[in-house]
């Protein structure tokens, strides 16, 4: 017999999931929403307590489950309890992840990434406005075009939106449409290097290899192909784009001071400072690390009594690379655990292989990105994290999907 309360739940589901994925670039109340509403629809689903059952024997939703409960049980040797439960509170925007994966029908994953590139081509839009300075915004400036995020997550988003064009410029038979995609392409690439953030430009270069071995056969061709355009985009970006040309500059100075001088004053230079400090942290502590904070205040008084010299890294308020912050705050087993969720990813059995391909792009950008920034513990780019993770592990799923 026909469930009408059943069956619209599941469409509110769904298109409460193409909203969500809208809002992921562009809006921070947009994401706290619809993440909100997603929760609440999926308790009232249909064999609701058989989807949490299907959810145990996932090896990605185990290593996340772990990791937040090892975090937990990390409240008992912190320094700072209260800081510790703010930052657990945090990886609540993951929860998405449950629903995508378990009510979401597989007819909507496509709407939701064009929903999601949507979202992505507004926040281009306004980002190519504040770099000619056609208009002010409440974030972000001619010198720092990201409308709604900070620059480093900013550059990962656009990363990982340009190989996903250029992803499905492979897969795509019409001409027309891969004329659009790669076009489509350029756009955001170019953005990407008009945008200071250095992070996903190190992210994109690195992981455009990865999306040339996986769509082209001839594994020569492949480097070859994706290193021309590499050396082509980067000398364009760097006689056009002014910010990309003095990050650029900065950086080989900045390295230079550390290197010669022994300065850690530069932008450059305050992330050496602080992975120095983080892994001798860890070196002392490399069980269960710390415990789970907010705070920087072990790093600081490292630096305090041992590493004056490198000052400057206690104005920042994180380790700017999520690997040695879970080896500072949880240890050897938290680190373990962070990394067994992507390679829990890897494993997923993916049958379209146009999905497959984007898993491993999505998590080549995402862990290369983490090494340069707090992804995993920032709204935004927990977000991307929970729709795409939620999506992959959908479409890992071997049942045959619902009709509309």
């Amino acid at each position: 017999m026909l469930n009408i309360k059943s069956l619209s739940i599941d469409k509110y589901i769904n298109y409460t999931f193409i909203l969500y994925a809208f809002f992921i670039p562009i809006s921070r109340s947009g994401i706290v929403f619809t993440s909100i509403l997603l929760i609440l629809f999926w308790f009232f689903t249909d064999n609701f307590k058989k989807k949490l059952i299907s959810l145990k024997s996932n090896k990605v939703v185990q290593h996340l489950t772990l990791l937040i409960a090892f975090a937990l049980l990390s409240l008992f040797w912190t320094d700072d309890v209260g800081s510790g439960i703010n930052y657990i509170i945090r990886f609540w925007y993951l929860l998405p992840i449950l629903v995508i994966a378990t009510a979401v029908q597989k007819e909507y994953i496509p709407s939701a990434i064009s929903a999601f590139l949507a979202g992505m081509f507004i926040s281009e839009v306004l980002s190519y406005g504040l770099f000619f300075e056609l208009w002010t915004l409440n974030h972000g400036s001619a010198l720092d075009p990201s409308p709604f995020m900070n620059h480093l997550q900013y550059s990962m988003f656009l990363a990982f939106a340009s190989l996903l064009l250029l992803n499905r410029f492979f897969f795509e038979t019409q001409f027309k449409y891969k004329i659009f995609y790669f076009l489509y392409f350029l756009v955001v690439t170019s953005n990407l290097f008009l945008n200071g953030g250095r992070t996903g430009q190190i992210a994109f270069i690195i992981s455009l290899f990865v999306v040339g071995f996986l769509n082209i056969k001839n594994k020569i061709l492949a480097f070859l192909s994706m290193l021309l355009l590499i050396i082509v985009i980067f000398n364009t970006a760097y006689q056009v784009s002014p910010i990309f040309n003095s990050k650029v500059n900065l950086t080989t100075t900045s390295i230079s001071s550390v290197e010669n001088k022994n300065f850690f004053c530069t932008s450059i230079g305050v992330r050496f400072a602080q992975w120095i400090v983080g892994i001798e942290i860890f070196l002392d502590n490399p069980v269960a690390g710390v415990g789970i904070s907010k705070n920087t205040n072990t790093m600081k008084q490292y630096i305090d009594n041992s590493h004056p010299d490198k000052i400057c890294a206690k104005t920042l308020p994180n380790y700017h690379n999520y690997y040695i912050q879970m080896a500072v705050k949880l240890g050897a087993i938290g680190l373990f655990l962070y990394l067994m969720i992507f390679y829990s990813l890897l494993k997923l059995n993916i049958k379209d292989k146009q999905y497959a391909n984007l898993m491993i792009i999505f998590v080549t950008v995402y862990s290369i990105s983490s090494m340069f920034e707090n992804m995993f513990h920032q709204q935004f780019s927990e977000a991307i994290f929970a729709l795409f993770v939620g999506i992959f592990i959908a479409k890992s799923n071997n049942k045959k999907d619902k009709t509309i």
